[in-house]
């Protein structure tokens, strides 16, 4: 069996996945992050998720890297269909948390800040 390594954004995927939605790895001049549609019907493909307002979300410059390696909190910030910066939805954790638990603090965040802003019904993680 190969060995198997589990990233930052591995965690956070997962964290996500618990209340129905679907993040996407992707990357950009050498970062890795997440990219997650706002809406639940552009959750299909990481295309269709840049295609309307998204949420990237950044765990340091590499979303790629070994949860074991986890050093910088997660952030997720609001772009607009054409990619442009709208706003901050989470500026990270205040005191160091390991990965398992930082991702669950943002997907927490992520997840309460869709339905506060869209009136989003997705079911929500059992800790948010």
């Amino acid at each position: 069996m190969a060995d198997v390594t589990i990233t930052e954004g591995d965690l956070l995927r997962a964290a996500l996945a618990k209340a129905g939605r679907q993040a996407f790895l992707a990357g950009e001049g050498g970062m890795s992050y997440l990219i997650l549609a706002v809406a639940p019907t552009g959750q299909d493909s990481e295309q269709r998720a840049y295609g309307g307002p998204h949420l990237l979300m950044y765990a340091g410059e590499q979303a790629d890297r070994p949860a074991a390696e986890h050093r910088e909190p997660w952030s997720a910030h609001l772009h607009g269909a054409y990619g442009d910066y709208v706003a901050t939805v989470f500026d990270g954790s205040p005191v160091p948390l390991d990965a398992a638990a930082d991702a669950e603090l943002c997907a927490t965040k992520v997840l309460a800040w869709l339905g506060k802003h869209l009136g989003d019904v997705t079911s929500r993680p059992e800790h948010a």
